[in-house]
């Protein structure tokens, strides 16, 4: 299944453009597609991390658990 990337009002980035995110409460770290880091202070975290999750932009720390195997 193909992924539809979409836009989110007030984020300067389109979500094709992000690789990966790691969190902690509203701040946010995004690797780039093209290697760029940023960071963003989301004003509504639990908003802008559903955002993240329904674009399929992975999670570093979901990735590192998976990859020890303590997430499958």
């Amino acid at each position: 299944m193909e992924t539809s990337f979409t836009n989110l009002d007030g984020f300067e980035y389109p979500a094709y453009k992000i690789k990966r995110y790691i969190s902690n409460l509203e701040l946010f770290t995004l690797l780039l597609t093209d290697g760029s880091i940023v960071h963003y202070i989301a004003p509504d975290e639990n908003l802008f991390k559903s955002w993240l999750i329904s674009n399929n932009i992975p999670d570093v720390r979901e990735q590192e658990y998976i990859s020890a195997g303590i997430l499958s």
